[in-house]
């Protein structure tokens, strides 16, 4: 009888131990972000001191056939918080009067959710030179789209 107990207290181990394994599986998805107001030169984003630097729209890139969505996305200059953005188009604006010319790294982080799958996270980092004026820049302020990566848990 007792052998018969100890194997009846073994069963929910092996049950246990059946878990699926796609609860773990990051989504086949991507971000992007247009950025405006800067001139983008070999990765890395131009902006004239007290001109304004605008993140037009961060979108899901979704190729999992299931509805997806990002959260809130938070931004950051130089690892300090700068705002966040809560509905769609996510659109942010960053004013520039008060960042000192010079390099600054410019960042961006989202919660992105898709139906039947856990919560991953998207990210940007932005090289960002402000420069005392527009002669200074590479080119003509213009719109461009970066890809950020995607990262589980």
């Amino acid at each position: 009888m007792k052998k018969f107990l100890y194997l009846l207290l073994l069963l929910p181990l092996g049950l246990l131990s059946t878990a699926c394994d796609d609860d773990d599986k990051v989504p086949d998805v991507g971000v992007q972000a247009t950025v405006s107001g800067g001139v983008v030169d070999d990765n890395t984003i131009y902006v004239v001191q007290g001109e304004p630097l605008t993140i037009e729209q961060m979108q899901v890139v979704n190729n999992t056939g299931k509805e997806a969505a990002i959260g809130v996305v938070n931004y950051y200059i130089d690892g300090v918080g700068a705002g966040q953005s809560l509905v769609a188009p996510y659109r942010f604006e960053f004013f520039t009067d008060n960042l000192p010319v010079g390099n600054h790294v410019l960042t961006a982080e989202m919660p992105i959710y898709v139906v039947d799958y856990p919560i991953c996270f998207g990210a940007f980092s932005f090289p960002l030179q402000v420069v005392e004026d527009a002669s200074a820049l590479p080119g003509e302020p213009s719109t461009a789209t970066f890809n950020g990566v995607i990262r589980e848990k």
